[in-house]
């Protein structure tokens, strides 16, 4: 099939409204609420303020080993060995749990669980060494990849959760989590884990002081102990994604707090995020796009097209906003067409902003009429 060259672009714009509800503020800390679906952050404080990564840039690592596994540059279930350089700086560290050895291989995927699980350095580390051969190469690496994704303000000096030149904002890492939950199956199931059996069947536990299951259905936290031998325990980073009503949210903080009342507020920002927003639903899956493009040499003249996927948001109540879909497809497409083949795109727009981009695609197949190719034997 071949596409005529002129695209029609179609807006569509409704105002969506609702009531309003006051979110309180959560003082000392940095702290946000995400849309998984979009990204859009709908709650926050100084979300734009820089602070300590912490364990956050193992996400990147996260991120760049389940893509290079998609891509079949490095497969999940490969066997990984650990560089004695790298085992003898970060191994033993305080609040490191796993103890690798050089004259052992580890897969890949175990590692990233570790990651998941428990925040591992050395998990990081080796992973990381894993796909680009030293951890100086991992740096830059890793801080491309947050560039290409536009977070400006992320920056990643070192592969160590203490590294004073980790940076990020609250902003820019619950987009980053977003992506991690949307596109990688993988992460959504290994963030329920309680744990796994790692390196010759010893129980490689998670991360206490897990929310309820009501709340959180995923957790990623930077924990530590407070300086001077003082037995408290800090969180430096907390992550936590809940689902409900067609909603899946992300509650991010960043910020040295002790670890109760930071789960307590993660908890209580996504509550309330869940009571303030109510999903809307824009696009519907196999709904028609009530506009027609022609169809030449087919069997009927024009087609329908059907969005092939669906687009529920968060919005606001008490909100007012401002939805614009535009529709990208051609003025004309040659038979054959496919069932479910792309044909062009819907752009689904809040308030000016995109926040998805639909495929358009054919509800039925459109044969051939053949009489351009009869036409083309008889000039022969």
């Amino acid at each position: 099939m071949c596409y005529g060259r002129r695209l029609v672009w179609v807006a569509l714009v409704v105002v969506l409204c609702g009531a309003d509800r006051t979110i309180a503020a959560d003082a000392g800390t940095s702290w946000g609420v995400v849309d998984v679906r979009t990204g859009t952050l709908l709650l926050g404080e100084r979300v734009d303020e820089a602070r300590a990564l912490g364990t956050g840039y193992q996400l990147l690592v996260l991120l760049s080993a389940l893509e290079q596994a998609q891509l079949g540059m490095l497969p999940l279930d490969v066997p990984v060995s650990a560089d004695p350089a790298t085992l003898n700086q970060l191994r033993g560290r305080p609040g490191e749990r796993l103890k690798l050895t050089a004259d052992k291989t580890y897969l890949l995927s175990d590692l990233l669980k570790a990651i998941v699980l428990t925040g591992s350095d050395v998990a990081a580390a080796v992973a990381a060494e894993a796909m680009w051969g030293s951890r100086s190469n991992a740096v830059e690496a890793l801080n491309e990849r947050a560039k290409r994704m536009g977070l400006a303000m992320t920056q990643v000096a070192d592969l160590t959760a203490d590294a004073e030149g980790n940076m990020t904002t609250v902003a820019e890492l619950g987009r980053l989590v977003a992506v991690l939950w949307r596109e990688h199956r993988e992460v959504r199931e290994w963030g329920t884990l309680r744990g796994f059996p790692f390196d010759g069947g010893r129980l490689l536990l998670a991360n206490g002081h897990l929310p309820p299951r009501e709340v959180g259905v995923w957790a990623f936290y930077h924990r530590s102990s407070a300086p001077r031998g003082k037995r408290v325990s800090l969180q430096r980073v907390g992550l936590l994604v809940g689902e409900r009503d067609g909603m899946t949210l992300a509650a991010v903080r960043l910020g040295d707090e002790d670890v109760s009342p930071a789960v307590t507020s993660l908890v209580e920002a996504l509550r309330q995020a869940f009571e303030a927003y109510e999903p809307v639903t824009l696009v519907r899956a196999g709904e028609p796009l009530k506009i027609r493009v022609a169809v030449e040499g087919g069997e009927e003249p024009f087609i329908v097209p059907h969005a092939g996927d669906e687009v529920r948001i968060p919005r606001r109540k008490g909100s007012e906003e401002q939805v614009q879909l535009l529709f990208q497809l051609p003025s004309l497409v040659t038979a054959p067409v496919a069932r479910g083949e792309r044909i062009g795109e819907v752009v689904v727009e809040v308030d000016r902003k995109i926040v998805a981009v639909v495929p358009a695609i054919s509800p039925k197949t459109i044969a051939s009429s053949g009489i351009r190719a009869a036409e083309a034997q008889w000039r022969h």
